[in-house]
């Protein structure tokens, strides 16, 4: 997918402006209206101030072409991604074995949005999807994004679409309705589905049916799908004019279970069984795999209070399990913060969720034969996401801190879980389809 501002160039001529008028005009700099005339990519915001000024919409300036006749990897399906932080859809998607080529893609934050750049620099990345309208996002086949948990006022009847007013989702449903892209796969956290007395997932649910989806959700761990990280996130995955069929019982959770039998006996909701049919990879990885060789002596801790109690213990031989192992707690007195931060893992299990937060998971690693604490660096922290070795990489090296990358894989999505649900959808729908 390209640009192209010849629109742009017709509506200069009728306002009788030259490249250098409209250069002043518009405060741009000679390298903006370099790019503009070589076709290239510009910042929203430009793209905001130029229609500003010309008293136009963006859609009236620029026009998104495809590329014919040359051949990439990923240019079959156009996708659009919301929420996108660092990429982690995007990295997902790469890994897994449809064809797609991201066309859009949408993040506030600024740091998240210069680790993003710095793994796709070529991706049309704009910053707050609420200032941007519908008609401006250009056509695409599959819509991905993990969007805040917000509640919805609800007002007596189920309103669906109307209901959803005010939120980011709102955000999510006005592209759907304008673009229709086929598929739609959004991402949030595990107590969706008990958030607000599960009003605020039955209301996304009956929006997306009523915008011509068929929708199956879900509770995955990230652990099913090889990564070493104890991690549950809701996923609703939305096919636009899918057959309909009545939901069956969902092995991994009795509450999604119950409020399916609940839709079941709604005859205007679509429905289908797609989660169910995702299985575990089986692939057996622990804390110990995502461990870095070396590592700076600011990640441990050790005071002499701190190492006093941990000599003074007697560890036993811990076998590797697909589990959290907990070693020990820090008694309040020698390591004082709170429970969940005192507590101290085995690199034979997998992590606790990580969080947004620097204080990340503690783990008892042996150093030239002594046992101590540490906690995990932000580079491990990528990895028990299931990030790969490039892509953190490229953040690491464009400099961002320690903090920020904390932050950003603990806000991340698990790369691993979108490349096998995106494998299942080539399988059994995009596939299916072509036979």
């Amino acid at each position: 997918m390209s640009v192209r501002y010849n629109k742009l160039w017709k509506i200069l001529v009728d306002k009788k402006l030259n490249k250098t008028q409209f250069r002043d005009t518009v405060d741009i700099s000679n390298q903006t209206l370099s790019k503009l005339s070589k076709n290239q990519f510009v910042s929203l915001e430009v793209l905001d101030r130029i229609c500003d000024v010309l008293k136009c919409n963006i859609g009236d300036i620029v026009e998104h072409i495809s590329e014919k006749g040359v051949e990439t990897k990923k240019a079959e399906l156009r996708v659009v991604s919301l929420f996108s932080g660092i990429g982690g859809f995007e990295s997902g998607i790469d890994s897994s074995n449809i064809s797609a080529k991201v066309v859009f893609a949408s993040e506030i934050e600024k740091f998240a949005t210069l680790s993003y750049q710095s793994n796709y620099p070529d991706h049309m990345l704009v910053g707050d999807i609420t200032k941007i309208h519908e008609t401006d996002i250009p056509d695409h086949d599959i819509l991905v994004g993990g969007f805040p948990c917000q509640a919805f006022s609800i007002a007596g009847k189920r309103n669906g679409f109307k209901d959803t007013r005010g939120t980011l989702f709102f955000e999510v449903a006005k592209i759907l309705k304008e673009k229709t892209p086929r598929i739609v796969l959004l991402e949030n956290v595990e107590n969706l589905i008990n958030h607000d007395k599960s009003n605020t997932i039955r209301t996304i649910l009956l929006t997306l049916s009523e915008l011509g989806y068929t929708v199956d959700f879900t509770i995955l761990n990230s652990s099913e799908m090889g990564v070493p990280q104890n991690r549950s996130r809701t996923f609703i995955l939305g096919i636009k004019n899918f057959p309909s069929e009545p939901y069956k019982e969902d092995f991994r959770s009795q509450k999604i279970s119950s409020l399916k039998k609940e839709l079941n006996l709604d005859d205007n909701f679509n429905g289908f069984n797609f989660f169910n049919d995702l299985k575990s990879n089986n692939e057996d990885k622990y804390i110990k795999d995502i461990l870095e060789n070396s590592v700076d002596s600011k990640y441990y801790f050790d005071s002499k209070k701190v190492q006093n109690y941990i000599d003074s213990l007697e560890i036993p031989k811990i076998n590797s399990e697909k589990k959290i192992i907990k070693v020990f707690d820090f008694p309040k007195e020698v390591h004082n913060d709170q429970e969940r931060q005192r507590r101290v893992h085995s690199i034979e299990g997998i992590s606790p969720t990580i969080l947004a937060r620097s204080d990340t998971t503690k783990i008892l690693v042996e150093v030239d034969g002594k046992l101590k604490v540490r906690k995990l660096t932000p580079i491990e922290n990528m990895r028990i996401q299931g990030f790969d070795e490039a892509f953190i990489d490229n953040i690491k090296n464009i400099g961002m801190s320690d903090t920020q990358m904390y932050k950003q894989s603990g806000n991340a999505v698990s790369p691993p879980v979108i490349s096998e649900i995106f494998n299942l959808i080539n399988d059994s729908i995009l596939h299916k389809k072509r036979r």
